[in-house]
């Protein structure tokens, strides 16, 4: 069996119609499968006289491609990006302990962007955006961790939410934040009542839990009133929004 000499760069040269990863025209690859033996090794010799563009230039419309791609994939998502980034920035206002839209972008960010590296990326570039406001501070690592973790749930069952099932979604996510970030506290030996670090064991860990039970509610409230806003905006506006 011979191997494709396809190398997953799959763009074409617009002046020579060649891939710019393997040389092969568009028919020589949709036919790649169909051809025999002695097609496919007499056109893996003819490739390489194929000097349509040498390998400088082919990295140059490689990189070219990628960017075009990039700039294409942010201005179809420009929409719900911004939407993001303005309930991120939403944290430098004053608020109540806990009242903040942080599980909201989690849950946006996974439900809004086909591309999961684009949805985790624009929840880190939001939160560190606003963070770089606010002030970096000790827990930081288990709130990412803990927002991450909502935003791939959130990708992977994306198709599933809709206005019925997105408040015990909410509740979902608020309870995955409850857990891992007070879970930080306790690990790192953050101060908890009485600016006295709890203690660390079970009965700490318990202790710290119980502490932060009074601020779930601001929570899990925050998070309905943000995702169910964000969601309803992002649908009313549906030529400005990119379709999931």
């Amino acid at each position: 069996m011979i191997d494709s000499p396809c190398n997953d760069i799959c763009t074409t040269d617009p002046e020579s119609g060649l891939c710019v990863g393997c040389g092969r025209t568009t028919f020589e690859i949709e036919n790649w499968f169909s051809y025999s033996d002695n097609q496919k090794k007499k056109l893996l010799k003819d490739l390489k006289t194929r000097n349509n563009f040498d390998s400088e230039q082919q990295y140059n419309m490689l990189d070219k491609s990628i960017m075009n791609n990039l700039f294409d994939t942010i201005k179809k998502n420009a929409f719900p990006i911004g939407l993001v980034l303005i309930l991120a920035l939403g944290r430098l206002i004053p608020h109540p302990p806990n009242f903040t839209p942080v599980i909201a972008v989690a849950i946006l960010s996974g439900f809004f962007f086909k591309n999961i590296y684009l949805s985790l990326g624009t929840l880190l570039a939001s939160m560190l955006l606003a963070d770089a406001f606010i002030g970096f501070y000790n827990n930081i690592v288990f709130v990412y961790i803990s927002l991450i973790l909502i935003g791939s749930i959130f990708y992977k069952i994306s198709k599933k939410i809709n206005f019925k099932n997105l408040f015990a979604y909410g509740l979902g996510s608020s309870v995955i934040f409850f857990i891992i970030s007070n879970f930080g506290v306790w690990a790192l030996g953050s101060p908890g009542i009485n600016n006295v670090p709890y203690e660390r064991s079970l009965d700490g860990l318990i202790q710290c839990y119980i502490a932060a039970i009074p601020f779930f509610g601001n929570t899990f409230l925050s998070t309905i009133i943000f995702a169910y806003s964000a969601i309803y905006i992002y649908k009313a506006l549906p030529t400005w929004s990119s379709p999931r």
